[in-house]
């Protein structure tokens, strides 16, 4: 069945990531929609009444949501949560959606969500086309106004069985051949030698763009996706944005930086949604996660041999980002390549062929037909420990990550 966790790849980035304590002193894999492991049969009946409450609530807020952005007028319907083996049904006589307890328990809020405008679609064809049709050519009509994904189309029953793996996605990647010989030059980064790392490194930046390159004047199918990052907080971090400003400007991705209902805290998280081919945003996944772990590496030793506070971390991980993004945009074409002319002297010329992908625009506006930009304030910083991190990031050297076969309990190299 469905976990609505979108394992790392086979062995090209084997993201295994690594894993980050939380304030409860939980570990929690930073990969996709992952969400709470709770044991919901331990609980109480007051517990779990205020749960299905708090459930309830958010159904209902999400219905009046997804009603917004897709610019649809429906009936308020009463919600259930039921015990029945069916994720969701919709009823016409009483006004009134059924979601199951166990959908709700076992995947993230984010598949309740695609199964909720299943149910919404029923609803479309009942009230807005008058008929009872269950899964016919009106019913696609409605999943099309409502942009439901084409695996929440079918019956609820066939839910766990039509939904692939991320594992799943990479195996039938058209671009296989293109990621191995990116994880092959990842592996001859881990060399002991800084001018081998360094040279392996911009090999394998060459292969991306170049893979990007000829996609622009290619007529073949593309086949986009996009991978959720929830690190379960109500806040993204500066280093974080810093981190998903270097893949959109140098990995061929865009970003989404959203929010994800979390049932078992009963509370919004903040998260973080790639989206581009496939291949591109299983790279950039690997990226996010490698960057991550290294600024917590650096950190650690960088206290060790300076007197300073957990106060000026924020600072010295910021100077390592900033170095490192330098590094990338020095990056030179190989001959023959196409280059794409930009003013900026901030952004990658390579940013460009996403941004003039209508394509995958396109396929963003379906997950979110109304995204707004919002401008956020310049951190301020200890000048001598960004300074300092400044030096370290322009030292960084992307490496292919190591994983554990049992488990996800795998760390990338530090």
């Amino acid at each position: 069945m469905l976990k609505a966790v979108f394992i790392s790849v086979h062995n090209i980035f084997l993201l295994c990531t690594a894993l980050y304590k939380v304030k409860r002193g939980k570990y929690f894999h930073l990969i996709t929609t992952e969400h709470h492991i709770v044991n919901y049969s331990s609980l109480s009946a007051h517990e779990t009444t205020r749960l299905q409450r708090a459930w309830l609530m958010q159904l209902h807020r999400e219905h009046e949501r997804i009603c917004g952005q897709y610019n649809v007028v429906l009936s308020p319907p009463s919600f259930e949560i039921s015990y029945s083996s069916n994720w969701g049904s919709w009823h016409p006589a009483t006004k009134s959606i059924k979601i199951s307890r166990k959908l709700i328990t076992l995947h993230s809020w984010d598949v309740v969500i695609n199964v909720l405008k299943h149910e919404m679609a029923h609803q479309v064809v009942s009230e807005l086309y008058q008929s009872q049709e269950k899964h016919g050519k009106l019913f696609d009509r409605a999943c099309k106004k409502l942009e439901v994904p084409l695996e929440f189309r079918g019956a609820s029953g066939d839910l766990p069985r039509i939904i692939p793996s991320l594992q799943e996605k990479e195996a039938a990647a058209p671009q296989k051949k293109m990621i191995a010989k990116v994880e092959k030059l990842l592996s001859l980064a881990q060399s002991g030698s800084r001018h081998e790392a360094e040279l392996a490194m911009e090999k394998a930046n060459h292969l991306i763009a170049r893979y990007n390159l000829e996609r622009m004047d290619s007529t073949e199918e593309r086949h986009y996706d996009f991978i959720i990052i929830n690190h379960h907080k109500k806040r993204i971090e500066n280093y974080q944005r810093k981190i998903c400003l270097i893949l959109s400007h140098h990995f061929f991705v865009k970003i989404v930086m959203s929010d994800l209902y979390d049932a078992a805290s009963c509370c919004s998280h903040k998260t973080i949604e790639l989206f581009g081919t496939r291949e591109n945003v299983l790279i950039a996944h690997y990226v996010y996660h490698f960057l991550l772990s290294q600024l917590d590496f650096l950190w650690r030793q960088f206290q060790l041999t300076n007197k300073t506070t957990g106060r000026q971390k924020n600072s010295y991980w910021l100077g390592i980002l900033d170095g490192f993004m330098k590094k990338l945009s020095k990056r030179y074409a190989p001959p023959g390549d196409k280059i794409i002319q930009t003013t900026s002297q901030t952004e990658s010329p390579y940013a460009l062929i996403v941004q003039n992908d209508k394509e995958l625009t396109r396929f963003i506006n379906r997950r979110y037909p109304r995204l707004c930009r919002k401008k956020i304030k310049s951190a301020k910083v200890y000048v001598k420990e960004y300074e300092a991190g400044k030096v370290e990031g322009k030292k960084l050297t992307l490496n292919k990550g190591i994983c554990v076969e049992e488990g996800f309990n795998g760390r990338l190299l530090q």
